[in-house]
């Protein structure tokens, strides 16, 4: 039963993907796209991940999923005042859709038969001791914490973690280098709104009092940094939703010290270890469980911090061209 539930999700995670790519329409990429993160999440929680689910389905389908509903807003607003009502295009799309179909049927099939290979080969390779688990379990009182996750992506390889660290803070160099760097209002008029008051009275204890659960339960059960900062980010992007802008309020040099925290410090601890001896990213046993705590603190601030910079740049751009095309007077 377990080997045809995962087989299910196998199929439904692949088909989800390819349509991703030839949905018709954006409003069904978008949809597909929530739907293709949530799958992900569920196979890696068959696969014991429980940190990795967690992950995807608050970056994925939470934070992503929201920027792509945003910026559907605004390009089902642009679309509709282009009127093309042609026969002829609709004859296209009508081709384009049976197309997409049979190159869709053929990509599923294509890519159920890889990954049915790339698994048997995969299965058929685990030597007896059960691949990677054993050494994990073996290397954890020298990891510093108590869960093998979290020794593995902080500890045993974390050069990965630290490059994700890069990317998040590429991707929102990327932002500032298409968009630039916006300024923002001291007022915004969302904030007036009384039932959204209400909202971010609620939620922004809960979700910083639950992200530090998070973050402090990643040593020895699922929860870290990642986890802790997509909640963390979550409050920034209410309270900017609420007319509360972040980054109205801090000082410009604060918020770029927040932003780099994370990647700087991780780095810099991986330079000191190597000037004391130990290999790059080599903590002391000792202190390794220390250690940890601190670089995840210090990456879910700048995590939660460079989402938050991520929705507020988006968003104060697209209201800038909102009002660059309304009519003047």
């Amino acid at each position: 039963m377990s080997v045809l539930i995962d087989f299910l999700l196998a199929i439904l995670t692949i088909y989800l993907a390819i349509q991703c790519l030839v949905a018709p329409r954006l409003t069904q990429t978008v949809f597909m796209f929530f739907a293709f993160g949530l799958a992900l999440a569920l196979a890696w929680v068959r696969l014991g991940a429980v940190d990795v689910a967690i992950t995807e389905a608050a970056v994925a389908s939470g934070f992503l999923g929201v920027l792509f509903l945003d910026a559907l807003r605004d390009f089902s607003f642009s679309a509709s005042s282009k009127q093309v009502n042609s026969e002829s295009d609709h004859q296209g799309l009508s081709r384009k859709n049976k197309i997409s179909r049979l190159g869709s049927g053929v990509a599923l099939v294509l890519g159920l038969g890889l990954f049915l290979l790339i698994a048997v080969e995969a299965v058929w390779k685990v030597p007896e001791g059960g691949g990677l688990t054993a050494a994990a379990e073996a290397l954890l009182p020298q990891s510093g914490v108590e869960h093998p996750v979290t020794a593995v992506l902080l500890n045993f390889r974390a050069y990965d973690t630290w490059l994700e660290l890069g990317v998040i803070l590429l991707g929102l160099l990327a932002i500032y280098a298409v968009g630039g760097i916006k300024r923002y209002p001291k007022q915004n008029e969302a904030g007036e709104d009384p039932l959204l008051r209400q909202v971010m009275l609620f939620f922004t204890p809960v979700l910083f009092l639950f992200g530090a659960f998070l973050l402090y339960f990643g040593k020895s059960g699922p929860g870290g940094a990642f986890q802790a900062g997509v909640l963390w980010g979550a409050i920034g992007i209410l309270l900017h939703l609420g007319g509360k802008l972040v980054f109205s309020v801090i000082p410009r040099s604060l918020g770029q010290l927040l932003l780099t925290i994370g990647l700087g410090f991780f780095l810099s601890l991986g330079f000191l270890l190597l000037a004391r001896g130990a290999a790059f990213f080599e903590y002391p046993p000792a202190y390794a469980g220390v250690l940890i705590l601190i670089i995840e603190t210090l990456a879910a601030i700048s995590i939660a911090t460079t989402l938050t910079a991520m929705f507020a740049n988006l968003n104060q751009e697209n209201k800038e061209e909102t009002n660059e095309s309304k009519p003047t007077n």
